[in-house]
């Protein structure tokens, strides 16, 4: 078993509940951790035989440039069940951050976390 972590993933997402939000897709960063069998991969030493990180990248920005919706959970709980299922992995934790309204609100961050 192992674990593929990936850091600040730069997304644009139409996401929000002001009105404003819903019109202007923003920054959001996404850091997930996919947890795997490594055996097959350890042993050929070919990515063919693991998870191309480069692929996950293009699937979360995939997702995220065609996601419309309110809430960082529903955003964070969709894209965790969609990369289990697309990457077969046991494991999924999520993290998204939103720093559109970090200042205004007086806040260091806003982040939502999950676990599939």
């Amino acid at each position: 078993m192992g674990k593929i972590k990936l850091e600040g993933i730069e997304v644009m997402v139409r996401i929000g509940l002001l009105e404003e939000e819903q019109f202007a897709p923003q920054d959001l960063y996404v850091s997930l951790e996919l947890s795997y069998d490594f055996s097959k991969i350890r042993e050929s030493d070919e990515i063919t035989d693991g998870i191309d990180y480069r692929t996950v990248v293009g699937y979360v920005r995939e997702f995220s440039s065609a996601y419309d919706g309110k809430t960082l959970e529903r955003f964070a709980h969709l894209l965790a069940d969609k990369l289990k299922e697309k990457f077969s992995v046991s494991q999924v934790r999520l993290s998204v951050d939103k720093p559109r309204y970090v200042k205004k609100l007086g806040l260091r961050e806003i982040r939502v976390e999950v676990e599939r």
